[in-house]
């Protein structure tokens, strides 16, 4: 379907939606239409951006302990059931 057909499409049914759709297509659209929308990582202090950073890589080299791993050790050390 073309831009121009899904333009005429929604232009005739927008009256036949619910509120919960009106809102969340408004909210998606707000969110794309945003363009000076600051990166939240960039208002994080340098320590923590340095730490996320290093778990970045640390990801990408596969040093990271899966979390079902990390569960079992710690209900087998504290004696709780899963």
């Amino acid at each position: 379907m073309s831009t121009a057909e899904l333009r005429n499409k929604w232009q005739k049914s927008i009256h036949l939606v619910d509120d919960k759709f009106i809102r969340m297509i408004d909210t998606l659209y707000e969110t794309y239409t945003k363009e000076d929308e600051v990166d939240f990582f960039d208002e994080l202090p340098k320590q923590v951006q340095e730490l996320l950073m290093i778990s970045r890589e640390q990801v990408k080299q596969g040093k990271v302990t899966p979390h079902k791993d990390v569960m079992a050790k710690y209900r087998e050390k504290y004696n709780v059931a899963g």
